[in-house]
């Protein structure tokens, strides 16, 4: 019979992740039209949440011209948007793009023309990022009040990136102006943030800083205490979140091309959970009964977050020259601690407790130089390198208890590597009408014992038909030396990263991609694209149901496969001074292979074939503007059993295949609307209210399945997020 992953069984962890984790989805924000530098007409795509506007660069800017899906989202745009507690997020707007699955709602799950979700790259300011979420995913790491823009590629990748192998989100923040002081004070549901920066030494230096805080915390306990006062007697529960992050930035200009600024980013997270359940019964002791009772407790305590410091100089060695070198740390932890206790009562008194703690840690420190070479107007050759030395450090105690008699346990790994690449990639256009980047990546990664070496070559190329129609094709070769090692499906931080060793290959990919850009007149645009990509050395947790990682046994406890995706994207839109309406459709296909599991390719968890997203924005003035979004995507995947075979005494199931059930589609609507006002003193208030899910849609996030007293089988569909109003305040200085 084939072996099928498991999850974690169910557990006070789980239930109150799953229970707590939400964020909601996005709007669209239309189309507009602009000239590039030689005049000629320039499409801008746009998506956003709400007001957040991605922007797919169509000029014939040398240095992304050849880059296909190249998607900007710039810092003027975040304002507002449809999302749950009317908070704006840069991972949520990057999930409606066709291409990207999202995952479980409200969560920053981001699958990438089939990706595994952990094969991401994620860079602040050019530093890796690996916690990129907040309560697993209700916001995302990156505050959008200091964000200057972002990049995002999911094919077509620049030989400048690496060390991932599905998709890039390059963030950029702002340094501040060295003209004059800004900043924005947003106040929402259950979050407020602050942002202000401005001039040091005006024309020379400057600042910015941004903090956020969440004040769930403050909202917990009146509820809890009203829980528990409605509760059942002798059944209390206790619990708490919240979590802030900060990023600040100085930078100095010696001269208008030589500049250093210093970066920070720390984020952190904490929640803690206790649920206390008091019984009492008879038992038998010397011939007589009597009452005994006692308390079955479970308590969590869970602290997670990154620390970002970052050096970067920029200067411009002569004209057509110019070189930036980034010097940093990135880390990364997690902290869990977990107790249970338990009495049961039968003819006898009987307990057992177990307390367990888990450490992950990851820290990076590294340089790299990125050199822009021009020797012609039509030719850009960028190169560089880079050096990265890795430190993977995760660890587990337990200690259970079954009547005084005590089983410890301890396990923990240290892994160090250096990684080193080297780039080179060259920009060309021809005729004024093709644009070609060609570029070669070669990357070293070295642990105790074992030296990798791989080639990742890269080929974009875009011919421009006419100014009406571009066509554009690519091929991309991707490497990942690190492995997100996990237990579940939910990013939670129970997981741990871990290296590539002699044992397990890092995970590579191949892709081909293309498509046909038209801009039509009268501000409609459409475009048609294709991907088909293969993913080789992917892991699969083979063990039995467990919260936690194994890490004595990780290199044997988890399946090595492979995987593929290939699909058709398709966008339209149409956009006028007050109105614009977008669409979206992805058709695509998501699958695995592992022979150890099932001798055939199944499909993913997320292989969601179809996807749809309408979106719509209306400026009815200065002062008002509404907004709509409608995401269609088919439902989930999960593995359950077709029946049950009964050979005597023992109940056996039996399965078809891995992600056998398809679970009911996905839909909701979402609406809001923005309230402007500009006062006399030139400071912009901004009101925004919004309601997400507006027609309740009972959406299964997972499904119960449960026997029967005959040992047939039954599932039970579980919605947890109902139609959620929201509300938020923005005053900008």
């Amino acid at each position: 019979m084939a072996v099928f992953p498991r999850t974690c069984a169910a557990c006070g962890i789980c239930a109150f992740f799953l229970s707590v984790f939400a964020v909601k989805g996005n709007t669209c924000r239309g189309a507009a039209d602009s000239l590039d530098v030689a005049g000629r007409s320039v499409e801008e795509q746009t998506d956003s949440i709400a007001e957040a506007r991605i922007t797919a660069d169509r000029s014939l800017d040398r240095e992304v011209a050849a880059e296909k899906e190249f998607s900007r989202l710039e810092e003027a745009d975040f304002i507002y948007g449809n999302v749950v507690f009317s908070t704006p997020d840069l991972i949520k707007t990057i999930q409606t793009l066709p291409g990207v699955a999202s995952g479980t709602e409200l969560m920053s799950g981001l699958y990438v023309h089939g990706g595994e979700g952990s094969d991401n790259l994620f860079l602040l300011d050019g530093v890796p990022m690996y916690q990129i979420s907040h309560l697993g995913g209700l916001f995302s790491s990156f505050n959008t009040d200091i964000v200057d823009h972002l990049d995002f590629y999911k094919s077509g990748f620049p030989a400048r990136y690496g060390g991932r192998m599905s998709s890039v989100v390059d963030v950029v923040t702002d340094n501040g102006s060295f003209d004059e002081y800004h900043g924005t004070f947003r106040i929402g549901l259950i979050d407020g943030r602050l942002q202000f920066g401005g001039p040091v030494i005006k024309d020379r230096m400057s600042f910015n800083v941004a903090v956020r805080r969440s004040w769930l915390d403050a909202v917990l306990a009146p509820a809890i205490a009203i829980a528990n006062k409605r509760g059942k007697e002798g059944e209390t529960i206790g619990g708490t979140y919240a979590f802030y992050d900060m990023n600040a930035s100085a930078a100095y200009k010696f001269k208008e091309d030589n500049m250093l600024t210093v970066r920070f980013y720390h984020g952190r997270d904490h929640l803690e959970l206790e649920l206390d359940t008091r019984q009492s019964s008879s038992v038998q002791e010397d011939g007589d009964y009597i009452t005994v009772s006692g308390t079955d407790n479970l308590q969590t305590d869970i602290t997670w977050g990154n620390t970002i410091a970052s050096i970067d100089w920029t200067y411009g060695i002569r004209d057509d020259l110019k070189m930036k070198t980034v010097l940093y740390y990135t880390g990364s932890s997690a902290d869990v601690s977990y107790f249970w206790h338990n009495w049961e009562f039968d003819e006898t008194e009987y307990n057992m407790s177990m307390d367990e703690t888990n450490y992950s840690r990851i820290h990076d420190m590294a340089v790299k130089s990125d050199f822009d070479w021009s020797p012609a107007e039509s030719h850009d050759i960028g190169f560089g390198a880079s050096y990265q030395y890795h430190i993977y450090d995760p660890s587990r105690k337990s200690l259970t208890e079954v009547d005084a008699i005590q089983d410890e346990k301890s396990s923990s790994l240290h892994y160090s590597g250096h990684e080193i690449s080297l780039y080179a990639e060259d920009r060309m256009s021809f005729l004024d009408m093709i644009h070609l980047n060609l570029g070669l990546r070669y990357a070293i990664f070295s642990v105790p014992g074992k030296t990798m070496h791989r080639a990742e070559p890269r080929l974009a190329l875009e011919v421009e038909c006419c100014k009406a129609v571009d066509f554009k094709v690519s091929y991309t070769e991707m490497n990942q030396f690190a492995h997100l090692i996990s237990t579940t499906y939910l990013d939670i931080p129970t997981n741990c990263w871990l290296p590539s060793t002699s044992e397990i290959a890092p995970m590579h990919s191949r892709q081909v991609a293309g498509g046909v850009y038209c801009r039509f007149p009268h501000k409609f645009r459409f475009n048609l694209e294709g991907w088909y990509k293969t993913m080789d050395n992917l892991l699969e947790y083979s063990g039995a149901n467990s919260l936690f990682p194994p890490l004595d046994t990780w290199e044997t406890a988890f399946n090595k496969g492979k995987g593929r995706s290939y699909g058709l994207e398709t966008g339209l839109g149409w956009s006028s001074e007050k109105l614009s309406l977008t669409a979206y459709y992805t058709l695509s296909w998501s699958q695995r292979r592992f022979e150890d599991i099932w001798p055939g390719w199944y499909p993913h968890r997320y292989d969601n074939r179809h996807k749809l997203t309408l979106m719509g924005e209306w400026k009815v003035c200065k002062a008002v503007e509404f907004y709509a979004s409608w995401n269609y995507h088919s439902g989930n995947r999960m593995t359950v059993a077709s029946h049950i075979y009964n050979p005597g005494e023992v109940f056996d199931r039996i399965y078809t295949e891995p992600n056998n059930v398809v679970l009911p589609d996905y839909h909701r609507l979402d609406i809001g609307v923005n309230f402007r006002k500009i006062s006399a003193k030139g400071l912009e208030h901004v009101w925004n209210i919004g309601i997400y899910n507006v027609y309740n849609r009972k959406n299964v996030v997972f499904v119960a399945v449960s026997e029967r007293e005959d040992k047939s089988l039954y599932g039970t569909g579980r919605a947890i997020f109902p139609i959620i109003p929201s509300f938020s305040y923005c005053l900008e200085f």
